[in-house]
């Protein structure tokens, strides 16, 4: 325990004293490592450490919440003394023990960061980059980047719980560009566990580079997109983007409680097609989103938003639990950047599941439309639900057959309009690792779905109506 038994008992009980009902402390010690190559030479090395406690106090569905990177015990004493004075009431409780709640771990780590020196890591990245300007001299960038995070936090709570976590991720990046002196083209990939550098090992990096400088090569060529309404076939992966931003984000507790999202009141009622299910899956070895516990102490579900198509459950935590209806369980969906931000209800590993059909029926069933492998990322109205996402690389369909590859193209919609209108889903589920921004900072998360046909999207591309 980094805040001693005796402390934290001082501390808990200090933010008690005028009434709040619960009271938590949330410590982190979070060190990053980046090493990059880029114009064929080293970039950038670089370390990073961010440590610190943050209080919260619940009365009731009302929050106050402070944090300090001052971990001395007066400090945090202080903290909570002054946190107490956000509630006018008389003590309710009083926490009197501590007991460590134990959980298992989902993240085995087989390489620990520590275990190749700097020079072996900057080796690696020189491999991949070498072999990405090989391709063709129309390759005019290179970005090889390796991302590492080691992450401890702890958690005391008035339930007299204490709980900690051990948090490790990896990533190994590649971006390309290329350019025929009239346009510049980039494509990009970029895994990520919560692994050590046994990730590493298993990609093939130099395989991974070169990937991203054909595609880049390709769409130097490719044709503009067409414009209108039409089917659109989404690929698997990261595709899973567009369901995360316009319908996982809206299903989040937060989104529930302030009443913004275009699910709330709809438990147990029709939002999708019946070959839809959905999940945000917390307890998937190794995910990207995956956590022992959440920043609450809870431990995570293998929670189904969608079932058939009907809306079963929502994500929660104890605070949006409180205020949507408390005989909701939580589903260990807390979480936050740092110990700088309130937490709240935030996805994990979310995902469409597999359905019954081939992504070669889901092609044959078009007769003219597109298809989107991948994106390059988009955004969300909040309080629409309105989306645009651009695509990274898509391809034509024409009469059941995958065509030719064309630029980049916008796919504008409302996500509640979205899942009613899937009309296939195949069986080839991938997921694919982001980082997703939101009121309590940047979480690690993964996107995910099979590949899938909405039988109308609304596609903007330059090349006009096809």
């Amino acid at each position: 325990m980094k805040i001693s038994k005796k402390n934290s008992l001082a501390i808990l009980n200090a933010g008690l004293r005028t009434g709040a009902d619960y009271a938590e402390i949330y410590y982190q010690d979070n060190r990053t490592h980046d090493y990059t190559r880029r114009y064929k030479s080293v970039y950038n090395v670089s370390s990073g450490r961010t440590c610190g406690v943050g209080i919260r106090l619940l009365k009731g569905t009302k929050c106050v919440y402070g944090y300090t990177s001052d971990l001395s015990f007066k400090s945090l004493l202080k903290l909570a003394d002054d946190l107490a004075l956000g509630f006018d009431g008389t003590k309710v409780k009083e926490v009197t023990d501590l007991k460590e709640k134990k959980h298992g771990n989902l993240n085995v780590i087989k390489i620990p960061h520590n275990q190749w020196t700097t020079e072996k890591k900057l080796a690696y990245l020189e491999k991949g980059e070498a072999a990405a300007y090989q391709v063709s001299k129309q390759v005019q960038d290179v970005v090889s980047r390796l991302m590492e995070e080691d992450e401890h936090v702890e958690i005391y709570n008035s339930d007299g719980i204490y709980t900690a976590d051990d948090r490790v991720r990896t990533r190994i990046i590649s971006m390309v560009v290329a350019s025929d002196s009239k346009q510049f083209q980039m494509s990009f990939e970029g895994p990520g566990f919560s692994k050590g550098l046994e990730l590493l090992e298993e990609t093939d990096y130099e395989k991974q580079m070169v990937t991203c400088a054909n595609e880049a090569i390709a769409l130097l060529t490719a044709p503009e997109g067409p414009s209108g309404e039409m089917p659109v076939v989404l690929g698997n992966a990261f595709g899973g983007v567009l369901f995360h931003e316009s319908c996982g984000h809206p299903l989040e507790g937060s989104a529930i409680s302030h009443k913004t999202s275009p699910f709330t009141g709809k438990l147990g009622q029709t939002i999708a097609s019946k070959v839809v299910n959905a999940f945000d899956n917390g307890v998937i070895p190794n995910g990207w989103g995956t956590e022992n516990v959440d920043d609450e102490g809870n431990t995570p579900t293998a929670n189904q938003l969608i079932k058939d198509g009907v809306l079963i459950n929502y994500m929660l935590d104890r605070y949006t639990s409180r205020k949507i209806d408390p005989s909701l369980k939580e589903t260990g969906s807390c979480r936050r950047e740092s110990y700088r931000y309130v937490p709240t209800t935030r996805m994990t590993n979310t995902y469409i599941g597999n359905g019954a059909s081939t992504k070669e029926e889901i092609i044959k069933s078009v007769k003219k439309g597109i298809y989107c492998v991948s994106f390059t990322g988009g955004q969300v109205d909040p309080s629409t639900d309105q989306f645009i996402f651009t695509s990274s690389a898509a391809y034509t369909i024409e009469d059941g057959k995958i065509g030719h590859l064309i630029k980049p193209v916008s796919l504008i919609g409302y996500g509640y309009e979205v899942l009613p209108n899937i009309e296939m889903v195949a069986n080839d589920l991938e997921r694919a690792p982001g980082v997703c921004g939101a009121a309590s900072g940047s979480c690690y998360v993964e996107v995910g779905q099979p590949t899938l046909l909405v039988k109308k999207m609304l596609v903007g591309g330059a090349g006009g109506n096809n």
